[in-house]
């Protein structure tokens, strides 16, 4: 079993982080609610935003869970990362079907990689450690630096003022 002690700090850091971020893009969309609520682009870039900065508070939650077996932590993992993946997937499913104005609009906030790394890594450290080897938690770092820097690339451009009004 993995030593929780070893990992907790990492996980304190991490959802704390990622608790704080999570505040600060309600405070950034609060901020432009009135720009960003009438393009479907920017509320489901809104959401990406959120997923990326939720799921490494919810693997420091079950990081931070005590005396669960390596197995259970690999299987947890890598629920949060399909999980999460699923939600992504589905957001751009949406946002393909938007109108040209709009996908150029949230064109900043289309970076597929960070989030296919991200989830990646998670599915890929859990199934590590499912599989009886605790040195797939380091993948952990990486995949929760991806997530919380793409997060905050992604709620600096919440500050910004869309470029253009909607189409009517």
């Amino acid at each position: 079993m993995t030593n929780p002690a070893d990992w907790q700090g990492f996980a304190e850091m991490t959802g704390g982080a990622s608790g704080a971020l999570t505040g600060l893009l309600f405070v950034a969309v609060s901020l432009n609610a009135s720009r960003i609520a009438p393009h479907q682009g920017f509320r489901t870039s809104a959401a990406q935003t959120l997923v990326l900065f939720i799921t490494p508070l919810v693997m420091a939650a079950v990081l931070l869970t005590p005396d669960q077996p390596d197995s259970a932590l690999g299987a947890e993992l890598i629920a949060i990362g399909l999980a999460a993946s699923w939600i992504l997937l589905s957001f751009r499913h949406v946002q393909h079907g938007l109108p040209d104005h709009d996908k150029q609009l949230i064109a900043i906030f289309n970076r597929r990689w960070p989030n296919v790394m991200v989830m990646l890594l998670f599915v890929v450290s859990g199934i590590i450690l499912a599989c009886g080897e605790p040195n797939g938690l380091y993948l952990l770092l990486p995949a929760s630096l991806v997530a919380l820097l793409s997060g905050v690339l992604n709620a600096w451009h919440f500050l910004l003022p869309p470029t253009s009004g909607p189409t009517s």
